[in-house]
């Protein structure tokens, strides 16, 4: 083997070691021999396993159409929206994935608050700084191209993600949106979404519009709602009807919740939606 392809291969290598330990890949891994499997103890484990993480294991594993992760501040509901929607953007998905999958590449909303909360907050994750593009849970190597959004500084309104599904050789993309409520609900009218991602609890109009986007019909097999925030508001209709009674379920272990939201009727197969008087 020649001195040249020598150092190719070792190149190629230490490229695929970089790739390999961004964010979306330091999330969630297996137990190393420093670990103790058994422990749910953070000491006894060396970076972010999964045997650490068993709350977000169940929103992960949740197959129902629209789930909600509700939870305290500052325990990882916005990374773990983010690594989910990551997962569907790329195809991307680990070997112990038990949830929803989609076989080619999506169209997906992440959406917040206001237009500087979304780039503070779920961009961030998403992409990183601006300054450092890829260092976020989407692969900087799967980044094929974004655009900025008008008027507001270093916030971005959409992501073209390369999917591991590729057509005559050339990666095939995802389309990734970040919208925010105070584009009213209008904004959040148009095409169907395979998933759209809610980083605190969105206001009943919009939420109606989000689930019209992912409904199912004859040429499409419905998309997901992912709901990820702390109910700051108290129980709200929306929050009440993920908690009947306004209690979490008993089981310790799942602090998903899941439903199906009166503000829509639906038919059996849920091929039609009829949007009743809460938009009037």
């Amino acid at each position: 083997m020649s001195v040249l392809h020598e150092e190719t291969l070792s190149a190629i290598a230490d490229l695929r070691a970089k790739r390999e330990s961004g964010k979306f890949y330091r999330y969630f891994p297996d137990c190393t021999d420093q670990c103790k499997p058994r422990s749910s103890r953070k000491e006894d484990h060396s970076g972010m396993c999964r045997t650490l993480y068993k709350k977000h294991l169940s929103f992960f594993s949740s197959r129902d159409r629209e789930r909600l992760m509700i939870a305290a501040n500052r325990i990882g509901k916005t990374q773990a929206g983010a690594y989910e929607t990551t997962a569907h953007l790329t195809g991307l998905y680990p070997r112990w994935w038990k949830g929803r999958k989609f076989s080619s590449p999506v169209s997906w909303w992440a959406v917040g608050d206001t237009s500087k909360t979304v780039r503070d907050i779920g961009q961030l994750e998403l992409m990183g700084p601006m300054s450092a593009i890829g260092s976020g849970f989407i692969p900087r190597h799967l980044i094929e191209h974004f655009s900025r959004k008008p008027g507001v500084t270093d916030a971005i309104e959409t992501v073209w993600v390369k999917h591991v599904e590729r057509e005559h050789g050339a990666p095939c993309l995802s389309e990734l949106g970040l919208k925010s409520y105070d584009q009213r609900r209008e904004a959040f009218q148009g095409t169907r979404k395979h998933g759209i991602w809610l980083d605190e609890e969105p206001p009943d109009d919009i939420y109606v519009e989000c689930l019209l986007r992912t409904a199912k019909t004859s040429d499409f097999e419905g998309g997901i709602m992912m709901l990820t925030f702390t109910p700051l508001q108290g129980l709200t209709p929306l929050v009440l009807e993920f908690l009947p009674g306004g209690r979490l379920p008993d089981s310790e272990a799942v602090p998903v919740v899941s439903g199906e939201t009166p503000l829509v009727e639906r038919t059996d197969d849920e091929s039609v939606v009829e949007v009743k008087d809460v938009l009037a």
